[in-house]
């Protein structure tokens, strides 16, 4: 039998922007709905697993009220296009709504999950109905594998690293489009983000000496936020000082006829 969690929402811009992070990643999401912590909680990664993001916001953060609930399970919802369900959030705009997520346990040989069937969206003038797709199609990542395995690493470097460096190195990044790589380079104790057209200085480095090259496209993945970064033998380790948000991007080898095939994926 069908069971349910409702929230009534207002102004829940900071939710959708939330939401907008992980389209950078894939236009799907597994969204997890935690009752004992208060959350929303999701992870998404790329086609080739090169690149995972991590993020939780508030329920209060995120412009909910959750309503009372007996059960303490964590929810998972599959969302099957991030766009579409924040426009169907942007037509309630900042009035006062209900949201109902409707759930069912599903069983498999070895655990039990709380899977969402659909998504209720109303208001006294409106009301839209969602669908959520399989649980399925997602490859699960649990906290403790993100946090403990992912992202869990010896740095040979650790830096700060602010937005303006990001848009900067992205604009540099377009003066020769054509050319996919760039690579994070600590040598004689100073740190460098540096691709065929451009070198830039980034802050002082360690004493060994230690490079990764990565696309591109992956670091386009990462949000406009400040960070701390750790940087290891064959990731980085991107922590957000601005959000609760861990993006892990992986290194790959440097090859002019590279194909977007990661070195090796980190899930």
């Amino acid at each position: 039998m069908a069971k349910q969690i409702e929230f009534t929402a207002k102004n829940v811009k900071a939710f959708t922007s939330w939401l907008k992070i992980f389209s950078l990643i894939d236009n799907s999401l597994l969204l997890e709905i935690d009752n004992d912590s208060k959350e929303f909680i999701a992870k998404s990664y790329n086609e080739e697993r090169s690149v995972v993001k991590f993020s939780k916001i508030k329920f209060d953060e995120a412009g909910f009220v959750l309503k009372k609930s007996k059960d303490s399970q964590r929810i998972k919802v599959g969302i099957y296009n991030i766009s579409n369900i924040i426009k169907v959030f942007e037509h309630f705009g900042e009035d006062g709504f209900s949201v109902t997520f409707k759930y069912e346990e599903v069983l498999s040989d070895t655990d039990k999950d709380y899977a969402g069937t659909s998504i209720l969206l109303k208001n006294d003038s409106l009301k839209v109905g969602i669908e959520c797709t399989s649980l399925n199609i997602f490859k699960y990542i649990g906290d403790d594998v993100f946090l403990n395995k992912i992202a869990s690493i010896d740095p040979t470097v650790q830096f700060d690293f602010a937005k303006e460096n990001i848009s900067k190195i992205n604009s540099l990044c377009d003066l020769n489009k054509d050319y996919k790589f760039m690579q994070f380079l600590n040598k004689d104790g100073k740190l460098f983000a540096k691709s065929k057209a451009f070198e830039l200085l980034l802050s002082v480095g360690s004493k060994t000496d230690i490079s990764i090259d990565i696309l591109k496209s992956q670091f386009t993945k990462l949000d406009i936020e400040d960070y701390n970064v750790k940087l290891g033998e064959d990731r980085l380790v991107f922590s957000s000082n601005d959000s609760n948000t861990i993006t892990v991007i992986s290194m790959v080898e440097q090859d002019e006829r590279y194909e977007e095939t990661p070195n090796d994926d980190i899930i």
